[in-house]
């Protein structure tokens, strides 16, 4: 498991857009030796926004179905990438321009999309039982989302609220709402690893007698 936390920077927190309403032509004139030239530069007038933000609650993202070919091309760029039902061996990718190898990679993509689905889904559970507003499973479908379609595995984005929204923000900076965060989404991961686990294991059918 790979948890990549705050991926629009180093730094916690958010900053106030600012948008332009104007410029303005400022023309320069420089000397070089017998030689004079002009030079224009902007300068541009902004103004600070500020828009109350209403929304509230959580979100989960995972890749859109359009980005498979790019979830096909993470494995293709790696020297090996995790068995299924074995976590501990390692298969070692053949040529990536073999249709085979490309169906295989695909069938690969699918399993990624349905176990990253059903994590998405335990998450958002979590969050709903612990009273937050459920804003649902998403796709980003335009740009896609590079964290999650640039990775070998099911990977998703968690959103955990709005800190433009000044309810959200209190809950989000408290120690009380992030340690209910985090409770969350280890619960939820918890839950996913357990089918996981649930699914992999033999049946009676499969275990040999034992000899006495």
């Amino acid at each position: 498991m790979a948890v990549h936390c705050n991926s629009a920077g180093r730094h916690p927190g958010g900053w106030y857009e600012r948008r332009v309403v104007g410029k303005t032509p400022v023309v320069k004139t420089y000397k070089k030796g017998k030689k004079t030239y002009k030079k224009t530069t902007w300068v541009y007038q902004y103004e600070n926004v500020w828009v109350e933000n209403k929304a509230r609650g959580t979100e989960t993202y995972i890749w859109a179905v359009g980005k498979n070919d790019d979830k096909v091309n993470s494995m293709t760029k790696s020297n090996d990438y995790t068995g299924e039902i074995d976590s501990t061996s390692t298969l070692t990718l053949p040529d990536p321009s073999d249709p085979t190898e490309k169906a295989r990679m695909l069938i690969y993509t699918q399993n990624y999309f349905r176990k990253s689905l059903s994590l998405a889904d335990m998450v958002q559970t979590e969050f709903t039982n612990q009273g937050r507003v459920n804003r649902g499973v998403k796709q980003r479908n335009d740009k896609g989302i590079w964290v999650l379609q640039a990775t070998a595995m099911p990977s998703i984005l968690i959103e955990i609220g709005f800190i433009s929204n000044k309810e959200e923000e209190e809950y989000l900076v408290s120690q009380a709402g992030q340690a209910e965060i985090v409770k969350n989404i280890v619960s939820a991961f918890v839950k996913y690893k357990e089918r996981l686990e649930l699914k992999s294991a033999p049946t009676t059918e499969d275990t040999p007698a034992k000899a006495f």
